[in-house]
Formats: structure tokens, sequence, C-alpha cells
């Protein structure tokens, strides 16, 4: 998600007489709006505007996240909000993650329609990383702290109230993203549907992607940890976009953060490994060793992440016409490539994706 990259443009005219109550609310009477600058969204409806505030003495800039009034759960499209939830989950579970002392943005105001935000700056971790080859290590180093704190604060200070621990990324969700795939990334790419004998056995084949979802004891997880949501601000790391928090395996955050897109153009395979190895070390310093099993829950989660992104992004571009994601596409195929062939239970799988989906196979099984 590029929170904080600018627009030139917006499809629709800046509210701006909607947002002045609220920064007069926020900062005080005096406090007004001197300019307005659209930002680049993610994949959802939401939309973002940095506002340059005068009177403010607490903020220079702020960011409105502006939701539209059918937008309340402000959840992921899959889960769709908690169940009976009377707040907006981001403030929700922001507020949770701030007790815990991790660095997410304050909420100024908050509306039904709008939310009016600190402003973490334009630099995302993946922007920093690439612009100083020579800081890879310690900015993912850093981010791999970031999430094994975040691990542990959910070990150590479960809450009930707050809604990510009433929802779990759990066997029947990961299912359900493995379908996405085939019906995006295979059959909506191809224009058809697959023969319904062949769609079973390719789910049947996919299936064991799942079991780290079912068996594996869940872990507080952001869902989307990777360098487009984190941003370095100040010399620290900042989390953004955290509002579909969830429980999950303790490997999946990690594999988000270390195979995302095209993460691999900084972190190599060693660095992987190194990065991963400072992530089970530091789990065990903080008190909550990982479970035995971890390389494969992590490869697994990998894979079934890549291939739910190869899904969503064929979806993105021929169903919300958005296709510019398309362009990290190559990079993600690299990533299930590489963890299928990690993984010599796979074969079946390997074979039957490799048929529908060239990137990842050459021969169709028989």
């Amino acid at each position: 998600m590029l929170w904080y990259a600018p627009l030139r443009a917006m499809s629709e005219p800046m509210p701006l007489e909607a947002l002045a109550p609220a920064v007069r609310a926020a900062f005080g009477a005096g406090a007004r709006i001197v300019a307005a600058e659209p930002l680049a969204g993610d994949a959802s409806t939401r939309r973002y505007v940095r506002l340059r505030l005068a009177g403010a003495a607490e903020a220079p800039t702020a960011v409105a996240m502006l939701l539209g009034a059918d937008r309340l759960p402000l959840g992921s499209e899959e889960i769709g909000g908690v169940a009976g939830g009377d707040e907006l989950p981001f403030v929700n579970v922001g507020r949770y993650l701030g007790g815990c002392g991790l660095p997410v943005p304050a909420v100024y105001h908050q509306t039904p329609t709008f939310l009016l935000l600190e402003d973490v700056g334009d630099t995302t971790l993946w922007a920093a990383a690439r612009a100083d080859a020579a800081r890879v290590s310690e900015l993912f180093g850093a981010a791999v702290d970031l999430l094994v704190a975040l691990q542990a604060a959910g070990a150590q200070r479960p809450a009930p109230a707050c809604y990510a621990f009433r929802q779990r990324f759990d066997g029947r969700l990961a299912r359900w993203e493995l379908e996405h795939f085939v019906e995006h990334g295979i059959e909506t790419r191809h224009g058809h549907r697959l023969p319904a004998a062949e769609r079973a056995a390719l789910l049947e084949a996919l299936a064991p992607l799942a079991e780290p979802f079912e068996r594996a004891t869940p872990v507080l997880a952001h869902r989307d940890f990777h360098a487009w949501n984190l941003h370095v601000q100040d010399g620290r790391l900042r989390i953004l976009d955290f509002q579909d928090a969830l429980l999950a395996p303790d490997a999946y955050d990690l594999a988000s953060l270390l195979t995302d897109r095209t993460t691999a153009e900084l972190v190599p395979p060693a660095l992987e490994a190194s990065l991963t190895e400072r992530f089970v070390e530091g789990r065990a310093a903080a008190g909550v060793p990982v479970a035995p099993g971890f390389a494969e829950r992590y490869r697994r989660c990998a894979l079934q992440r890549a291939l739910k992104v190869i899904g969503r992004f064929y979806f993105l571009e021929r169903v919300k016409g958005k296709p510019g994601y398309l362009a990290y596409l190559p990079a993600v195929y690299g990533v299930a490539r590489r963890m299928l062939r990690a993984e010599p239970a796979l074969a079946t799988a390997a074979a039957r994706v490799g048929a529908w989906v060239p990137e990842l196979g050459e021969e169709r099984p028989a």
C-alpha cells in the first residue's frame, strides 16, 4: 500500500468543507487547512489526502483517510469486518497496538466517513532500502524486530476487545484464497472456467497449503506486513494498514515481509535466511519461542500468499480496472516457483498449477 506517494489529480473533488470542522475539533478553533494534496491509495476503495495546516501547533500536516458513507467496516473484502463491531477496525486495532507501544499513526479525529490521522511521511521501507543498499540488512532487520514485538505483544497482552483477537486466518480462509487464485489467476486470465474435474484436482493438490492455517497455534498477525506498509520516519519504522489484523500462523507475517512483490530484489536468499534466523532468535528472547516445523510453515505460508496475490492482481486488473499491479507479477511468480521447488511434497501441486500457469511449470499433468 503506497499511502503517501503524491498524485497529481483525483477523480473526485476534495471535500475540504467536510474536513475543516474535523481539523478544528482536533487542533483547536484557530486551525485551518491551507492546502490539500491527493495521495496514492491502495487496492481498496479508500482515498487519502494530505492536509497542510495553519494554526495547528501539534502537527503542520495530517492525513485524511476518506472512507465513503458505505465503507464503515474498513476491513478486508474477504473478512468484511467483525460482526457486531461498533467502531472502525482501523481505530479499534490501532488503539490496541498503540497501547502496546507499537508505532502506529495517531488518530486525531474520526467520523463514519473519514479519519484524520498523523502524517508519517512518504518514505516506505521499500523506498528507503532501495535508496541505500548498505542499509538493507539494517532496515529489514528492524522490521523483523518490530514483527517480533507485535507477536510478543499479542501473546503476552491478549485483548478480547481488540477485533484482531476475534477473527482467525484459518484453513477456511486459506482455502478461499486458493480458490480465488484458481478463479482469477487461472480462469479469469485464460477467459474460461476449468473443467470441473480439473478444478477439483487442482484445489485438492493445493490443499496442503492450508495446513499451517489449520494446525499451527495462531499468533497476532498484521496480515499485510510488508515493505510498503512500513514507513521510515525520523529514523524509526511506523506501521500502516493494520485494520485487517487477526490471528494467523506465526510464519505468515514474516513470509509477507520477506517475499512480497519485488522484495527479492533487495532481500536475496542468504539475507532471507539470516533474517528468518533473527526472527526465530528474537521470538525466543522475547519469551515466545516458535514451535517446531517453522521452516515448512514459512515456505507454505509464502507459497499460499504468493498464489493469493497472483489471483488478486488479475482480479484487480480484470474486475476492478486497476492494471498497475500486474507489473509485480514476474516477481510474485518467482516467489511461488521457488517455494514450489523447495517442497518435494508439493510435486503434485507444482504439476497441476504449472499446467495452467506457464510461469510455474512446463508440463500438463496426465
